[in-house]
């Protein structure tokens, strides 16, 4: 299943913005059902299915929050318009497939701690296309982000209040986050 996610919003809709594809996840789950089951302790195996969900949901969120992938991926990255280098987003970047300008394999040089800037040799672009693999983080802190999240889905499956604020993530998983989140300056 393609998904697709446009980087860079506006109001104009003839305005064409940079967009990431994931082709194919080939990694597996930070979180097994098991460790979940552990931690917000339940002992039968009639939620199973629900929880296996909710540890993929939770993945996608700590994913899109922080800016790169938990889980290795195979993705594809489009920009309408290149005058210089540019960012890969959803690093670590494993390996470059190939890069294309304007429908044309390019030649590029790959720069940056996780492999994810690409400095192309043939500028300006009208249309550039990378086709790359992500190497995915795992790390104890965010498996414990990705389990507290399972947690809290888990505990809040209806969404249904009355009287109380809600909050969508606890701030103690946005601060286990916090430090992995890419910076843009």
């Amino acid at each position: 299943m393609a998904y697709y996610r446009s980087l860079y919003f506006s109001e104009n809709p003839n305005d064409f913005h940079s967009q990431v594809k994931i082709n194919s996840t080939t990694g597996s789950e930070l979180v097994t059902t098991s460790e979940a089951k552990d931690f917000i302790r339940v002992d039968t195996s009639a939620d199973d299915t629900i929880i296996g969900e909710m540890i993929t949901e939770a993945r996608i969120w700590v994913e899109n929050y922080i800016s790169k992938d938990l889980v290795a991926k195979t993705r594809t990255y489009y920009t309408p318009f290149q005058k210089e280098r540019f960012v890969l987003p959803f690093a670590p970047v494993a390996s470059i497939t190939s890069v294309t300008v304007d429908g044309t394999a390019a030649t590029y040089e790959v720069k940056g701690l996780d492999n994810e800037i690409v400095e192309l040799n043939e500028l300006p672009a009208k249309e550039v296309q990378v086709a790359y693999t992500t190497a995915g983080l795992d790390d104890s802190l965010l498996k414990q982000a990705v389990l507290r999240l399972v947690s809290t889905f888990y505990d809040n499956r209806a969404e249904f209040v009355v009287g109380q604020q809600v909050n969508e993530v606890s701030i103690s998983v946005k601060n286990i986050l916090s430090g992995y989140k890419t910076m843009f300056i």
